[in-house]
């Protein structure tokens, strides 16, 4: 049998056109989906208070008045230490963040307001 139009092979096999699609079809689709992942600000706060108390201990080094400030013997080498350590860690962290970013968007996320912090409060 010879077919000559489209018509003809739609009225041929009984297809209906519908609006509605399949439970097939919707499941299908939502299963080829990655779940999400919930945003949180978790993330952002805690880089945030590392960069705070990172900026703070920077910022206290240079501080006559400060407990770690200079002249102030063990203790302040000690809280200098700290604070450099916790800089010397954070630039290669958000450099490092910044190659990997869309792979690694979480550390993005901390590395980005960890280094914020530490330059408002060494701004300021």
């Amino acid at each position: 049998m010879y077919i000559n139009s489209f018509e003809d092979r739609i009225d041929r096999i009984d297809w209906q056109p519908s609006a509605v699609p399949t439970r097939k079809v919707i499941d299908s689709m939502l299963g080829s989906r990655q779940p999400r992942q919930p945003r949180s600000a978790v993330l952002s706060l805690a880089g945030a208070l590392t960069g705070l108390v990172i900026g703070v201990g920077l910022k206290g080094m240079v501080l006559p008045g400060s407990p770690w400030g200079p002249g102030t013997g063990l203790a302040g080498a000690a809280g200098g230490s700290l604070a450099l350590a916790g800089l010397a860690v954070s630039v290669p962290a958000a450099l490092f963040a910044a190659a990997k970013g869309k792979r690694a968007p979480r550390l993005m996320q901390f590395a980005s307001m960890n280094l914020l912090m530490i330059m408002m409060v060494l701004w300021s």
